[in-house]
């Protein structure tokens, strides 16, 4: 780097993307959607007379993990499609501690909206229960809900792994949602019944879903235990992004 810190780095990604008025109005909007998409499962278990359930509350967080993906391929395509590139790589010759800086800086501006929305959504879910209501004091509660903020924040990163790998917006976009929402619906009809669920469990949508189960969910494969499901998780993000700090060293902007 020609006189800049890693600290310097990072400080400039976080610059980039909050000084994009988009970012902020597609965290809130998101954010807002999935609290009462959440209020809304709630009240349709209570109108039909079924125990809340904390899958109830984060089933909408599958929303904002495929905005934060999509988010994620933009962060580094939108660069190369605006010519930025060249100019950050410009700054920053050696380029992977440019990728280690996006990674930073979606994290830290993500991880604390996450962690909210995640809360207010439970809040919301729990609003309208009879009875005895699901609170982060319960068992398991407070687990999934750090386990709710946590999978949005990987799919961002599998995202930006993504972007950085293919450059352009259309094409990565187009791969990570057939990644994170076709592949998952193809693979039972491609493999048999006794191999489908055991190849599913591993899929990075479905240790995301897993992070924040807490009980059988009663779907067509048994996710992974959490644990399982975040070491499944973390394996994915970081081959992604070793992959996409290879190909990023290697290529001309």
């Amino acid at each position: 780097m020609t006189g800049l810190t890693l600290h310097g780095v990072v400080r400039a990604e976080w610059t980039k993307l909050l000084s994009l008025r988009s970012t902020r109005v597609v965290f809130a909007a998101t954010a807002v959607l999935t609290v009462v998409f959440a209020g809304f499962i709630g009240w349709n278990q209570a109108r039909s007379g079924d125990a809340p359930t904390v899958a109830g509350a984060f089933l909408p967080i599958d929303l904002f993990s495929l905005v934060l993906g999509v988010f994620g391929v933009l962060t580094m395509t939108g660069e190369f499609s605006s010519g930025l590139a060249r100019a950050t790589f410009a700054a920053v010759p050696a380029r992977l501690p440019v990728l280690g800086a996006k990674v930073v800086a979606l994290a830290a501006v993500t991880l604390p909206v996450l962690a909210v929305t995640c809360v207010a959504a439970l809040l919301a879910n729990q609003a309208f229960a009879h009875g005895d209501r699901i609170t982060l004091g319960d068992a398991g509660v407070l687990r999934a809900t750090a386990g709710a903020a946590a999978a949005p924040l990987a799919m961002g990163l599998v995202g930006l792994a993504v972007g950085t790998l293919l450059r352009h917006t259309a094409l990565a976009i187009t791969v990570f949602v057939a990644a994170l929402l076709v592949l998952p619906a193809i693979l039972p009809a491609t493999l048999p019944d006794h191999v489908a669920g055991d190849v599913l469990r591993f899929v990075p949508v479905a240790a995301g879903q897993a992070l924040y189960a807490t009980g059988p969910d009663g779907g067509p494969f048994d996710l992974l235990a959490p644990g399982a499901a975040a070491l499944v998780l973390a394996g994915w993000v970081a081959l992604l992004l070793a992959a996409a700090g290879i190909a990023l060293g290697r290529r001309d902007v």
